[in-house]
């Protein structure tokens, strides 16, 4: 009886990321079977050494023709990622209570105002975590990502002890990424009108009213409004709370340094360093969230316009049954992804013209090594390539350098997420940096995320 090698009639494949190793078939003689030590032998040659599933290698060695193949054949252990570090405000005691309609949605932990006074303990900073490395198919270690640490500062009226941050004057706690500040507050009685005005304030900003069309707040803290936005600009180097929602009209525009909450958002510009956290529904708006877009309470409906978010974007329902279409962005945000088409359509048209001019300017000065003298038209267009050329050479080496630094700078697209509670509908379409899929059909709890290179769908 022949002897047939393992190896004659199976490879082994291992991921890239060394998590997983597989075997495939080549279509093994009937008669041929292997034990399980020769199984193992095989594994050992081709470097699997941990994680090694033995169930698998029992069937490779009980029965090999009977196996759906690829088998997976060893897992490893993926690596945990740090946390990084983080600011941790206080929890104040709730005092005085807005007044609010019942039938919306409770935002008293959205409009509620953290008062101090001097000496209070304000918030403190988390430590950043190393992470636990994790090991390979292969028997290597697996780096983990240490989380990002920053130094503690004091904020505005702010002082540090350790990594506790206390107040030293009393007015509004403001939580921003990496310290606490304490500011003053401006406050509007009821909406903002002509009589009020624009308001450009060092602290925080409290309008207990409405916030009509064509009216600016700009704020260097907080800004929080008690009632409906509508198409005006508000500005905040903190956080942006908003009681009721936005009616924007596609005009204005809402911008925080840090977090943006509302109920709602309708046909908005919103953009946040942090969060976007919205209770109630998203419609037709351009959000752009440097943390997570949250929209998971209530109805956590969001149809049309563009979503975009470097961690996640959670949401219970994404489109809608009438197939409008409506874009997911996660880890390279929208901007991102539209800045490098841009620099990477710049490149290529400077590197053409750049060719053109440069084969006219050898076409004339190939006539003047022959000794055939330019005329006038020609010495003005042998002026003018050249400049052209120059031109088009500053242009392609611009793109190129920003196109570089992006790259340093870019979020990781792989480590995002999108996650849809209730129903994902089709003709949504998810960008993961330059990969891009749209729904075909409707999913019912749908987690959609990047592995091994692909856009991938589970439903839960």
């Amino acid at each position: 009886m022949e002897t047939y090698r393992v190896r004659d009639y199976f490879q082994l494949k291992t991921a890239e990321n060394k998590l997983s190793a597989v075997v495939d078939a080549f279509s093994p003689p009937e008669d041929s079977s292997w034990s399980t030590e020769e199984w193992m032998a095989f594994l050992q040659e081709e470097g699997i050494t941990y994680g090694i599933l033995e169930k698998n290698i029992e069937r490779l060695g009980s029965d090999p023709l009977s196996v759906v193949y690829p088998l997976e054949v060893a897992r490893g252990i993926p690596p945990v990622n740090g946390t990084s570090a983080y600011i941790e405000p206080a929890r104040f005691d709730k005092g005085e209570k807005e007044e609010e309609d019942p039938a919306e949605v409770d935002l008293k932990n959205v409009i509620h105002i953290a008062m101090v006074e001097a000496g209070a303990y304000t918030g403190r900073k988390v430590e950043a975590e190393p992470g636990e490395n994790g090991t390979g198919v292969d028997g290597s270690d697996l780096q983990a990502k240490a989380g990002k640490d920053f130094p503690l500062r004091p904020g505005k009226n702010t002082r540090v002890e350790g990594n506790d941050i206390y107040a030293v004057q009393a007015g509004q706690v403001s939580v921003r990424k990496k310290t606490i500040h304490v500011n003053p507050l401006y406050e509007v009685k009821g909406d903002l009108d002509l009589k009020t005005g624009n308001i450009d304030f060092t602290g925080n900003i409290m309008v207990r009213g409405n916030v009509p069309s064509g009216f600016e707040l700009k704020a260097q803290g907080d800004i929080r409004v008690l009632g409906t936005v509508e198409a005006a600009v508000l500005t905040a180097s903190g956080s942006i709370f908003i009681n009721a929602g936005v009616n924007a009209r596609n005009k204005g525009s809402i911008e925080a340094g840090h977090s943006v909450h509302a109920t709602y958002l309708n046909e908005a510009d919103v953009s946040a360093g942090a969060d976007i956290v919205v209770k109630q529904t998203v419609m037709h708006s351009r959000c752009t969230a440097g943390g997570s877009l949250i929209c998971n309470q209530g109805r956590g409906l969001v149809i049309g316009g563009i979503i975009s978010a470097v961690h996640e974007i959670n949401v219970n329902e994404a489109g809608n049954s009438m197939n409008t279409p409506t874009s997911f962005y996660i880890g390279a945000t929208h901007g991102y992804v539209e800045r490098r088409r841009q620099l990477e359509q710049a490149l290529y048209e400077a590197k053409e013209e750049s060719t053109k001019v440069s084969d006219l300017l050898k076409t004339i000065q190939s006539k003047e090594e022959n000794g055939i003298s330019l005329s006038s038209k020609e010495r003005v267009m042998k002026l003018r390539a050249r400049n052209t050329l120059e031109a088009a050479k500053d242009k392609a080496r611009d793109a190129a350098e920003e196109l570089e630094e992006s790259a340093h700078v870019s979020p990781n697209p792989e480590s995002g997420i999108i996650r849809v509670g209730k129903t994902l509908h089709s003709n949504v379409d998810v960008h993961f940096g330059k990969y891009r899929r749209v729904m075909n059909k409707s999913h019912d709890r749908a987690v959609v995320f990047m592995e091994e290179g692909e856009i991938t769908l589970n439903v839960t």
